[in-house]
């Protein structure tokens, strides 16, 4: 290893397939010295990307990858214009390219291509994008050499090259940080860890993880409708479950539908019950926090409940109230904003049964007896239109609480890059005055982490509105990951998945647990769940890990 972020080794890389992990030795994945590097000219918005499901393959076009051949599956590829593609070889070495076979219709580079040397890699053509056949593609290959220059026309798609300079680089976002991202190819889609796609379900924000005290990790998530009625993929109305990994997260189980949930969107009381959060107490009992909704649209009937299992999440009881006289005004949502500090378990809450903003009061819930009950300490001093928490405690003692209120200053355009926060030195008793700290690539719906070595991790959607961009900020819609030393001051961020890279954008609601707390013997890690759009608004699951040494990620 050879540079922060990223990990590579001569014969094997791990890559993902539209879930599945994939071993490619070489020469599908050449090593970088037979590669080559090359020099883009005209095209000032041209980029450096991934060949992953849904990322957008021209600078002019919408148009999205659909299919490719597992020998090209991680491969960079130049994102350029459809009509033209001009470039310099200033490293001779390998290189690919993309182009329609030669058909009636078909804009085809083939005649120039193989004028000029490139042979076939193989005879089946493939769907690029779209679902005409002028759309499919063979690929081309030639070790080229230094000096040469190239001049594509309609059209083509350039690929395998270790550099594209004068090109927009973002998949080195994570090189020369003080840890690692896998995947490493960031941008990325990360692994795919539930599809959703196959039975045309969906499920936004309902994403809680716990590592169990004997090594379980238990994942939940939601199963929710695609219909207009369910807001195309965007409501909440369904179900939740959830799936257990014994070997540290690398394999999974199948689903197991929480049965409490599945009973309340069957019946007539609720329209769903939900799992909004998920955590270990300290004797290891598992508490499970349910959002109960009215209808798919997000407003909520009931006030939360919550179960608890005393065998690592295989049996559940329940449900439980927070507070038997407390309604939904009182307590209606959280998001994973749960933590476990000096021996007592941490909820944050808002009050409000109405959609997004409830104007209800955020409040802060304790449990002294490992969730056997809870109650509220305090009120936080955050404008009760407020909504999406980050919380946690420091490793000095103190506890910290984000909120998020761009919504409300819509005006000031650098309001998603200057987040609310308060603090507690009292176990969240009394909380400071309201301060902000800087993300320079906006963030919303955000999630913090425990600490994972020397650092805290923040991620989620980089922003809705618009604004003015200074250096690399990529602007709304993307996920993004930040790292702090202290959980108030954050790096510069980085992108791990780019809007896109999926057909509907980066709404990437999130989760997040450290992995190899109870283990001493094993280096902790932090496990990142998100939702990522495989078809507009409907959703399905993907995962990331973050490390601060490397680490061979090795499914057993």
């Amino acid at each position: 290893m050879n540079r922060r972020g990223a990990y590579k080794t001569g014969t094997l890389s791990l890559l993902v397939v539209v879930g599945a992990l994939v071993s490619c030795h070489v020469p599908c994945r050449a090593y970088a010295a037979d590669r080559a590097v090359i020099e883009v000219h005209g095209e000032p918005e041209a980029e450096v990307l991934w060949f992953r499901p849904g990322a957008v393959l021209f600078t002019d076009r919408d148009y999205r990858l659909a299919q490719f051949p597992e020998a090209l599956v991680g491969e960079k590829f130049l994102r350029s214009s459809i009509d033209s593609t001009w470039f310099d070889v200033v490293q001779g070495g390998r290189l690919l390219v993309a182009t329609p076979h030669r058909i009636e219709g078909a804009a085809s580079q083939v005649e120039t291509l193989e004028a000029r040397g490139f042979v076939k890699m193989q005879e089946e053509a493939f769907q690029l994008f779209g679902s005409a056949k002028i759309d499919q593609v063979l690929v081309y290959e030639k070790q080229v050499a230094s000096g040469e220059s190239y001049r594509l026309g309609k059209w083509a798609v350039v690929l395998g090259f270790e550099d594209a300079r004068s090109a927009k680089n973002r998949t080195r976002a994570a090189e020369d940080k003080p840890f690692f991202v896998y995947p490493a190819d960031i941008p990325n889609t990360g692994m795919l860890f539930v599809d959703r796609g196959k039975e045309n379900h969906s499920g936004h924000g309902n994403n809680s993880i716990a590592e169990c005290q004997n090594g379980d990790i238990v994942a939940f998530y939601s199963v929710t409708g695609t219909g207009a009625d369910d807001w195309d993929g965007h409501g909440a109305a369904g179900w939740s479950e959830y799936r257990r990994s014994t070997d540290g997260g690398l394999t999974w189980s199948d689903p197991v539908v929480f049965d409490y949930s599945k009973r309340m969107h069957e019946g007539s009381e609720v329209c769903s019950a939900l799992v909004y959060s998920v955590i270990t107490s300290p004797n290891g009992t598992l508490v499970a926090t349910l959002i109960r909704y009215a209808n798919a649209r997000w407003e909520k009937k009931l006030a939360p409940v919550y179960f608890l299992s005393h065998d690592h999440g295989h049996t559940w009881q329940g449900p439980r109230e927070f507070d038997e006289s407390a309604t939904v005004e009182d307590i209606a949502f959280t998001m994973n904003t749960s933590f476990v500090h000096g021996g007592e378990i941490f909820i944050v809450f808002r009050g409000g049964g109405a959609n997004m903003t409830p104007g209800g009061p955020q409040t802060l819930w304790v449990s002294a007896d490992n969730g056997e009950s809870f109650h509220q300490r305090s009120t936080l001093p955050f404008d009760t239109d407020c909504y999406y928490w980050a919380a946690g405690a420091l490793d000095d003692g103190r506890i910290i609480v984000y909120t998020y209120d761009a919504h409300l200053r819509e005006d000031h355009h650098t309001a998603e890059q200057n987040i609310p926060y308060v603090i507690s030195t009292d176990g969240g008793r009394s909380w400071s005055d309201m301060r902000t700290a800087h993300f320079a690539k906006g963030i919303r719906n955000m999630q913090l982490s425990g600490k994972v070595g020397d650092f805290y991790f923040i991620h989620g959607r980089s922003g809705s509105y618009q604004r003015e961009r200074v250096g690399d900020d990529p602007g709304p819609d993307n996920f993004v990951l930040y790292s702090s030393r202290d959980g108030i001051h954050w790096d510069e961020g980085i992108v791990l998945m780019s809007r896109l890279q999926t057909p509907g954008g980066g709404d990437c609601y999130s989760a997040n647990t450290v992995i190899g707390k109870y283990d001493p013997a094993t280096p902790e890690r932090l496990l990142i769940h998100g939702d990522v759009s495989y078809s507009g608004a409907k959703t399905n699951m993907h995962q990331w890990w973050v490390t601060t040494t490397p680490w061979a990620l090795d499914p057993r």
